[in-house]
């Protein structure tokens, strides 16, 4: 165990690789998403259109859930001492099929193609059924957590949520691919995907990691213990509360549950924020600003989406989509990155009792700074795009310049390790 960071066990993380094939592939989505925006002015006027399809699963299925498996795979391991089965096996089958299922689905929701889509839903599908297994054999032969940390329930939690999702992604698939008729309405149906996988499964996942990455690199105080203990399981049962008023069709009980999920989401944005202005960094770095910023857009995306409970204009729910997605998930992911790969390579070298670089060597402040100034740059060219169409195509350009530059600031970091590793 670490002794600057209690109940994390360095010593059992997985080979370099198998996280990072992951970290690395990411980006190419958010790269091709921003280039269908700059092909498709379009897509930002509805959350129907087959370009905005397309671009929410290229974000989801492709940047988020590629970072999001290859932190498990190192997360799981350290926090919660759930060391995988041939951890390098386990990454590189997942990691091909999630990367082709990603590309086929959202391939055959921009051209509408039945078999792209259920091609790439079934790829997708069993990339997370083998890594789910994988995850469950893993934390069932972990021993008992200790001390206070959540992390390690809430990353069960987080899983579980991860399998009704993708069950939920297969039901949509077919419906859309097969014509298979439910006794549940497409539109509710996609609903319910949308909201377990933004709050149950990203949500909680986000949660989970920031119990441990907030304090740690951002040199914060530790979350309350009465805030970690509750807020996982009490967002899940309220989930649970929803989907079921949902499927029922009690519409005043499924607005009052929605309004308490948003107020959940709200109230994860603000004790984040809180424990940043407690931080003990006398100059917070780019990271820290772009966690902040992530919070900010978490915070009105809820705006966003509250308005759009009692306002049926079309832009409201494409503004909270581009606020969660671009805003939120792809902010906070980012300015984690830029914390998690070069202290993986810092530590690797260190494990392989090399002379590591300084942190801060591996990828200079002034390189990340740039990059997130463009991530910044590219959320505002978004929000301005929905409200003035014809600016699509230059947001566009900004998102998939945005991806490049993560992409080339995490080679960076590894080709620094390499050099390191063979001097």
């Amino acid at each position: 165990m670490s002794s600057a960071n209690p109940g994390l066990a360095y010593e059992d993380t997985p080979p370099l690789s198998a996280p990072l094939r992951f970290f690395l592939t990411a980006p190419l989505f958010g790269m091709v998403a921003g280039l269908v925006l700059l092909f498709d002015g379009g897509l930002l006027v509805s959350r129907w259109t087959p370009g905005a399809l397309a671009v929410v699963h290229l974000f989801a299925a492709g940047f988020m859930l590629q970072v999001m498996l290859g932190a498990l795979l190192q997360i799981l391991p350290v926090a919660a001492g759930a060391a995988f089965p041939s951890p390098l096996r386990i990454a590189g089958i997942t990691h091909l099929l999630l990367g082709a299922g990603a590309a086929s689905l959202a391939i055959g929701l921009g051209a509408g193609s039945p078999g792209a889509i259920i091609g790439g839903g079934a790829l997708l599908a069993c990339a997370l059924a083998i890594f789910l297994v994988a995850s469950l054999i893993a934390l069932a032969k972990a021993a008992p957590a200790q001390g206070a940390s959540r992390t390690p329930r809430d990353l069960r939690l987080a899983l579980g949520a991860l399998g009704l999702t993708t069950l939920l992604g297969i039901l949509l698939a077919v419906m859309l691919g097969r014509g298979l008729a439910l006794p549940v309405a497409l539109p509710t149906l996609v609903d319910l995907h949308a909201v377990w996988a933004w709050m149950g499964w990203g949500g909680l996942l986000l949660a989970a990691t920031s119990w441990v990455v907030v304090p740690m690199f951002q040199i914060t105080p530790a979350y309350p213990a009465r805030f970690t203990r509750f807020w996982a399981p009490g967002t899940l049962a309220v989930l649970v509360a929803w989907s079921v008023s949902l499927i029922t069709g009690l519409h005043g009980l499924t607005l009052a549950l929605s309004a308490l999920l948003l107020a959940l989401a709200a109230g994860f944005a603000l004790q984040t924020l809180k424990l940043q202005r407690n931080s003990r960094r006398t100059t917070p770095d780019a990271p820290f600003r772009a966690f902040r910023l992530s919070m900010l857009a978490l915070l009105a995306s809820l705006v966003a989406l509250l308005v759009s409970l009692v306002h049926d204009a079309p832009q409201w729910p494409v503004l909270a989509g581009v606020l969660v997605f671009h805003g939120t998930f792809a902010g906070a992911i980012s300015a984690m990155l830029y914390k998690i790969v070069p202290f993986l390579t810092w530590l690797n070298l260190t494990q392989s009792r090399i002379r590591a670089p300084n942190m801060k060597k591996l990828l200079p402040d002034t390189l990340i700074r740039n990059q997130l100034r463009l991530h910044a740059a590219a959320l505002a060219a978004l929000v301005i795009a929905i409200l003035v169409p014809v600016t699509a195509p230059l947001a566009g350009l900004l998102v998939a310049a945005e991806f490049a530059w993560l992409l080339a600031n995490l080679l960076r970091a590894v080709r620094a390790w390499h050099q390191a590793a063979h001097a």
